[in-house]
């Protein structure tokens, strides 16, 4: 497993630098377009730094050089909590374009997981868009499992809301150009 770091609120240019990497990770992928209010969220890595645990990995071997990817481990009843309750959850793990492929992301799937075991997670759950179908294999490969009854939907400039038929079109995409955001969830083994 590379190295994987916690970046702490006065990493002034690591934070700027895990930001633009966050946005352009989802905007390569087509994921989002420039004009996404989530984009700005993405970019505001000193944001989760300050209020939650934020990780980077690197491109060199004893963590220099360039960040690679990031995650977010994001502990219960916290300005990022995307759900209710007393779960750490993952949040915006994005890697570079450049290095896909390469175990990066499960490099930082696993630290995360790791971190949020040792500050006491009993259970782990993350959000991720339906058409991520990557980022699905890899959390199922890692042990997450679907909990379709807390998906939800991310509505621009509105509080999330529970997936129902009135938020669908036909195609299943948000009727005001929202995103399906799919549960999982990750328990310690016994």
């Amino acid at each position: 497993m590379r190295k994987v770091q916690v970046v702490g609120p006065d990493h002034r240019l690591r934070l700027a630098e895990i930001g633009e990497l966050s946005a352009l990770a989802y905007l390569a992928d087509g994921l989002l377009d420039s004009s996404d209010p989530y984009i700005p969220s993405l970019r505001d890595a000193k944001a989760r730094a300050e209020q939650a645990i934020l990780l980077v990995a690197a491109s060199g071997a004893n963590g220099e050089g360039a960040a690679v990817g990031t995650i977010t481990v994001v502990p219960p009843h916290t300005p990022f909590s995307e759900f209710d309750g007393d779960d750490f959850e993952l949040r915006m793990l994005a890697v570079s374009p450049l290095v896909r492929e390469q175990g990066v992301g499960e490099d930082l799937a696993r630290a995360g997981i790791e971190k949020a075991v040792e500050r006491g997670a009993t259970r782990i759950l993350l959000s991720t868009m339906e058409n991520m179908t990557a980022a699905h294999k890899l959390y199922e490969k890692l042990g997450f499992v679907r909990l379709p009854e807390l998906d939800w939907m991310a509505h621009p400039g509105a509080t999330k809301v529970r997936c129902d038929a009135a938020c669908l079109q036909p195609d299943g995409t948000c009727v005001d150009g929202g995103h399906r955001l799919l549960a999982y969830a990750w328990v310690p083994a016994k």
